[in-house]
């Protein structure tokens, strides 16, 4: 659907570019720490009857829903990703003009067994850090995540909330762990930017999609403050 959607779009600019979608592979450790503590909440809400009788038949682990009462949802590992399969393949395309649509949904997880045979993990792996593991691996400069907010706000929606529009790599990570991001919507995304400066990228930016064009929008993530850079936060 999004390669189609692109397709027309690019058309009716007059712009001739292949777009080219690819299931991708996620290689995960099956050691990780995520596997003893399945949090990632997927599927439907159900009763707790519901909950049990597939805990039997299928040995799924489900929790209560804070904003269901009585509901359940299953719960699964989200563990941290590790390679991309096909990265090579995905970076020479890119490389050469061709638009590519990768990790989606966070990509397929898999794992690599003693025999070095890949097998299937039952997991869910979250999208902004498999995104930000391939633009790493294919060595991007820049990492944009797009969401529905032009800049990243420290204290969201509260009455001292504030516009972040430049941070670097220390200032980003204090704010974290003070849990000035929720964890819930832009947690994530702060987190998929920290480790695509961590590991080698120059900077990561998040905006709103509709402002991609005007550069005065958009929270820009470096490592270190540049001189051009005009805010500096006071914690």
């Amino acid at each position: 659907m999004i390669e189609r959607a692109l397709k027309n779009v690019l058309r009716k600019h007059g712009i001739d570019r292949n777009v080219l979608t690819l299931m991708t592979m996620v290689e995960v450790d099956p050691e990780d720490e995520a596997f003893k503590n399945p949090r990632k909440r997927i599927g439907r809400t159900v009763t707790k009857e519901e909950a049990e009788k597939l805990t039997v038949e299928k040995g799924w682990v489900f929790k209560e829903e804070k904003k269901h009462k009585g509901g359940y949802r299953r719960v699964v590992p989200s563990p941290v990703p590790k390679h991309i399969m096909n990265r090579e393949v995905i970076g020479r395309n890119a490389k050469q003009g061709t638009i590519i649509i990768a990790v989606g949904g966070g990509g397929i997880p898999v794992y690599v067994d003693e025999k070095g045979d890949i097998r299937p993990s039952d997991a869910v792996i979250d999208k902004d850090n498999a995104s930000a593991l391939l633009a790493v691996q294919i060595g991007a400069d820049e990492f944009y995540v797009l969401t529905d907010v032009p800049f990243v706000y420290a204290n969201f929606g509260e009455p001292d909330e504030k516009k972040l529009e430049f941070l670097n790599y220390k200032d980003t990570a204090r704010y974290l762990e003070a849990g000035t991001f929720g964890e819930g919507s832009m947690a994530p995304k702060i987190r998929a930017a920290m480790r695509f400066i961590k590991e080698g990228g120059e900077k990561a930016i998040i905006t709103e999609s509709k402002k991609l064009q005007d550069k005065s929008y958009g929270t820009k993530i470096t490592m270190n403050y540049k001189d051009e850079d005009m805010h500096k936060y006071d914690l």
